[in-house]
């Protein structure tokens, strides 16, 4: 939707606002008309020499009283030229910044979880290329007879040329954190729509930024103040919040990241235009201030800054060999749009438009020109086509029409009816070039008419924010759904009658090193739940700590205010928090109740707690009376987070992958006679419900078979011990990435805590049948607890 050609404007606007504008204009086209000398004066090589805001493109004069015929010849002509120039280049930075997010989206997602690795890949990749060009460069000019001459009578004074070198070190340096901020975020944002439509802001930042450096009197003094539009930047910064506000997979760090690389990528604009002009000794063509130059020097420090933070970060050491065995065509696929982005606009993955105004103080919100409505436009059009082609990738999440609508106000507003008026002839042109039928020219009649404008704008708002309701929440969830495959009817034992019909357990997993308070605090918590406390509820203690005191009067201070049936009992330290459950399905497979609360004290604590009471409030069903089996109930339900896999090569985000191999064969066990599994459901916390039904249903022989394996003392010969059950260790990864102190496989394989215990955790919805599309899709992060329209089915199973 970028300019098709040369679009005069509607005239008659014979106000101050119209006058005022066009003074920005006229100035706006004295700058782009300049030499290229005093763009690099400033410094701004990397923006300035590459980004599209120092085109030498004409831009259109609004309320100009020129001859209708004149104004048609130019818009046919040079402009038309200047147009098609800008419109290009805005259409391949739309195409590079759209396929370098979801290309690195899926490559961070996919079993690549190393996004500084990523960024430092492409940026390494884009300098040396770079560098090569300007070797070749450099020998074409020492092979002329004129070259020494030339260079001899140029340059800066030594205080001008440090000041530029640190000032392009200092903004590339910031730009550089952006850049790793961005790609963070990408890996760990739970909703890419979301996330996709928040790059604007990086113009609401500017802004601010912009007009705080010119106040400081940081900027020089000959540019436009001009306030007339700074209503964008604050219904900008209000349309913004609904897309956060409503987004039901809200990941509070992630939002923080990404805000905090869109405030740096306008920090390091600012800082690239901060300080006076210098004027360069000579006009000679062999400088150390050329584009290909300025490149490499502003590329020194973020190469260190990626470097570094991958280091100290990241585990370098595998993901350097995930990287060797990418195949040269499967390398080219995944890095060559973020090195040609990298390359030719110096951005990064999922940022907005490179723009910076030389003529106005704020932003491309508040600049009237056609290059920061372009800057507007492509950005916008960035996240549009994230959102419609992401749908095609592993996402699973909806979107509200709250959130479309409120990015498709920003894109009516920023962008404005007259820009939006010449997409249906330009559209018209781009088919006629599809069928090598002359275009049409670009007059303002009939498009910028009051009539169409507003028919084109409605029209438009309409089909953009349906596309993209239609293709995330219709098109994206057809098509994944036919990836989770089972069986029509649940294997369930229906036939079961617990021994006592109003009753309800709850089995508290205590771990040796866990608080005795943490104890007291599930009682207290789920024991007064008021779907709980009426149905005679009994607490079951297990600890695996030898030191904790289960007498009496120590199970009394326990309880509390709970009036209840209260017993603690000791295991031994063997399995981990899995054994402790599959030790109690075991051990009550005849005279367990209907529901059964299974809660542990290892991934319990103050903050965690109300989130977990919360998922309960929000989404269990207790059984009914008098028929428990003929009245909706809970069947499973997860009080934790919750991820999908594949079954065939499962791994999470964090690092944990399904060495064991259980992912497939437990599908199979727990539904007997079903097909293949494709996609799973992992659970996360060891905090759940689970109805007697489901759990009978799965076969006894695969519960005692899971616990034989977590507590069988015979290491050497123990199935679950076995070395070719672990995870690789590569040369030198011990004690980094996920084998780091506090990662999942932070401690080594053990009796107390064996990595079988890990892969069990993240099943209990797989062996509880309860692994579906429509909790993968529509069940809220823990700090949201709620989405619109929601349901009680969407985070668990209703039997």
């Amino acid at each position: 939707m970028q300019d098709g050609g040369w679009r005069p404007q509607i005239r008659g606007e014979g106000n101050w606002t119209a006058k005022e504008d066009e003074e920005i204009l006229l100035a706006d086209r004295r700058s782009s008309d300049s030499g290229s000398g005093s763009r690099n004066e400033n410094g701004n090589g990397r923006l300035s020499e590459r980004g599209e805001n120092e085109d030498r493109d004409g831009f259109e004069k609004e309320g100009e009283d020129e001859d209708e015929d004149e104004y048609r010849d130019e818009g046919e002509g040079e402009g038309s030229r200047r147009g098609l120039s800008r419109s290009t280049k805005g259409t391949i930075w739309v195409v590079l910044m759209t396929m370098s997010t979801l290309i690195g989206r899926r490559i961070l997602r996919g079993g690549f979880p190393y996004p500084f690795f990523l960024v430092l890949l492409t940026q390494l990749i884009a300098w040396i290329l770079v560098a090569f060009l300007a070797f070749l460069v450099q020998l074409k000019r020492f092979s002329t007879k004129s070259a020494k001459s030339q260079e001899a009578s140029e340059g800066y004074s030594w205080l001008a040329t440090i000041f530029i070198i640190f000032r392009a070190l200092l903004a590339s340096s910031i730009s550089g954190v952006a850049a790793l901020c961005g790609a963070l975020a990408l890996l760990h944002s739970p909703n890419l729509p979301v996330l996709a439509m928040l790059p604007i802001v990086t113009y609401v930042f500017d802004s601010f930024l912009f007009r705080l450096a010119y106040v400081l009197r940081l900027f020089p003094r000959d540019q436009s103040t001009s306030a007339r539009k700074a209503y964008k930047v604050i219904f900008v910064l209000a349309c913004s919040i609904p897309p956060i506000l409503f987004d039901y997979r809200l990941n509070i760090r992630s939002l923080f990241v990404a805000v905090a690389g869109f405030a740096l990528l306008s920090l390091s604009k600012v800082i690239s235009k901060t300080g006076p002009k210098f004027e360069r000794k000579g006009n000679g063509t062999g400088r150390w201030d050329t584009p290909l130059h300025f490149y490499l020097l502003q590329g020194i420090a973020p190469l260190v800054i990626s470097w570094m933070a991958a280091s100290k970060y990241e585990n370098v050491i595998a993901a350097h060999h995930a990287f060797t065995t990418w195949t040269w065509g499967y390398g080219l696929l995944n890095l060559a749009p973020g090195v040609l982005l990298q390359q030719l606009f110096v951005a990064s993955m999922n940022s907005a438009h490179p723009f910076v105004s030389e003529v106005h103080v704020g932003g491309a919100l508040e600049e009237p020109t056609e290059k920061a409505t372009d800057a507007i436009a492509s950005t916008l059009q960035a996240g549009f086509w994230t959102v419609i082609i992401g749908v095609l990738g592993q996402e699973k999440n909806f979107i509200d029409w709250i959130q479309v609508i409120a990015f498709t106000l920003i894109y009516v507003v920023c962008v404005g009816p007259k820009h939006i008026g010449y997409y249906p002839p330009r559209l018209l042109n781009i088919v006629s070039r599809i069928f090598r039928r002359r275009q049409l020219p670009l007059h303002p009649e009939p498009w910028q008419f009051a009539f169409f404008l507003v028919t084109t704008t409605v029209v438009f708002a309409i089909v953009i924010s349906c596309n993209v309701m239609f293709w995330v929440d219709t098109v994206a969830y057809n098509r994944n759904l036919k990836t989770w495959l089972g069986p029509k009817t649940l294997n369930l034992d229906t036939m079961y009658r617990p021994p006592q019909l109003r009753s309800f357990d709850i089995i508290i997993a205590h771990s040796e090193g866990d608080p005795v308070s943490t104890i007291s605090d599930l009682i207290s918590t789920f024991t007064t739940h008021h779907f709980i406390r009426n149905l005679n509820p009994r607490v079951t203690v297990y600890s695996k700590d030898p030191t904790i005191n289960i007498s009496t009067p120590a199970a009394a201070s326990l309880k509390g205010a709970f009036e209840g049936d209260l017993s603690m009992q000791t295991l031994r330290n063997s399995g981990g928090v899995p054994a402790t459950f599959l030790h109690h399905i075991l051990y009550s497979w005849s005279f367990m109740p209907v529901q059964t609360l299974f809660l542990s004290t290892a991934s319990t604590n103050p903050l965690t707690l109300p989130l977990h009471q919360n998922r309960l409030s929000d989404y269990f069903t207790p059984m009914g009376f008098p028929l428990p089996d003929a009245l909706p109930k809970s069947g499973f339900l997860s009080l934790g987070e919750q991820e999908s896999c594949w079954c065939g090569q499962c791994f999470d985000s964090l690092g944990w992958e399904d060495t064991f191999h259980l992912v497939p064969s437990m599908w199979s066990a727990a539904r007997p006679g079903s097909p293949s599994c494709e996609s799973v459901l992992l659970t996360y916390g060891n905090n759940f419900i689970a109805s007697a039904a489901r759990i009978r249903g799965t076969k006894k022989d695969v519960w005692q078979m899971l616990y034989d394996g977590l507590v069988d003392t015979n290491l050497e010969n123990a199935w679950a011990h076995k070395k070719e059950k672990m995870p690789i260790v590569l040369p030198g990864e011990e004690g980094r990435g996920r084998f780091r102190p506090g990662a999942v496989y932070g401690v080594k394989d053990s009796l107390e805590r064996p990595y079988l215990g890990m892969t069990i955790e993240r099943l209990w919805g797989v062996l509880l049948q309860c692994s579906t599309p429509e909790i993968a899709w529509a069940c809220p992060a823990l700090e949201v607890g709620w989405r619109i329209g929601g349901r009680r089915e969407d985070c668990g199973c209703i039997e």
